[in-house]
């Protein structure tokens, strides 16, 4: 319809005619145009929006697993130093001695979190990280999950530790104390204080226990192995944690 307007303009040779369809063609282009780049300026803001409060909750859960990890470093350090303590002097044991039977039990555990990375992979493979107008944003995204990726290579390391432990602390206790570890304690969490009676026939068990330990030349040259372990891995996730709370930060600065 508008292309034969225009010929029978030319026919006609109505020039100004002509011109006037030509200009209201034009600026109806130009007006459209501009009208899909605002919506789509707007619905790019939108989603930006709801990938900045999706990422605020993904790193609001890592805090969370990055503080217990710390706390669980920092317990298992503890125990590890008890263990020290205890093949210095057996006797020592009988002041700390659910501490002792958790120590030869879990002193050697790591724990990594796994970060909550879906959104930022979502980011990433979808393209939508040009949707994050904010450079510092971007910035501190890749390193935060950079430096998660660099210390994960030494979890193969942590797995070595755990296993070369458990295999010295083999016989170090009973089988009769672990049954009764498992079955009283468990778990140790470092939340909650354990607080179990010992018989004295436990005690003296539990010395023996400690005995044991001073005399393995190879688990006691071990120990301090375990505990470096957990020394590193607190200081890996204190690192985490500063990174997490400066993404965070910047995250809640942006999230309206």
């Amino acid at each position: 319809m508008l292309i034969r307007r225009i010929i029978d303009r030319i026919r006609q040779q109505d020039w100004a005619a002509l011109v006037s369809e030509l200009i209201i063609v034009v600026v109806g282009i130009f007006i459209a145009i501009q009208v899909d780049a605002w919506w789509k300026h707007r619905d790019d803001l939108q989603q930006e929006q709801i990938y900045i409060a999706r990422l605020t909750e993904d790193v609001e859960r890592d805090v969370i697993s990055i503080k217990r990890s710390i706390t669980l470093a920092e317990h298992r350090y503890s125990l590890s130093n008890l263990l020290i303590a205890a093949a210095n002097e057996p006797e020592f044991v009988r002041q700390h001695p659910a501490e002792f039977m958790s120590a030869i039990h879990q002193s050697a555990f790591t724990h990594t979190p796994p970060l909550n990375s879906d959104t930022f992979e979502e980011l990433r493979s979808t393209g939508g990280l040009s949707l994050l107008r904010d450079e510092a944003l971007k910035a501190a995204l890749f390193g935060y999950y950079r430096y998660d990726q660099s210390q994960r290579q030494y979890m193969s390391l942590q797995l070595m530790t755990e296993f070369r432990h458990f295999e010295l602390a083999s016989g170090i206790l009973t089988n009769d104390q672990y049954v009764w570890l498992q079955d009283e304690i468990g778990f140790a969490d470092p939340s909650t204080p354990v607080d179990v009676p010992f018989t004295p026939e436990q005690l003296d068990a539990l010395v023996d226990a400690a005995q044991r330990l001073s005399d393995s030349p190879a688990l006691v040259a071990w120990l301090p192995e375990g505990r470096g372990m957990q020394l590193e891995l607190r200081d890996a996730h204190q690192s985490r944690l500063r990174g997490a709370t400066e993404l965070l930060a910047i995250l809640r600065t942006l999230d309206r």
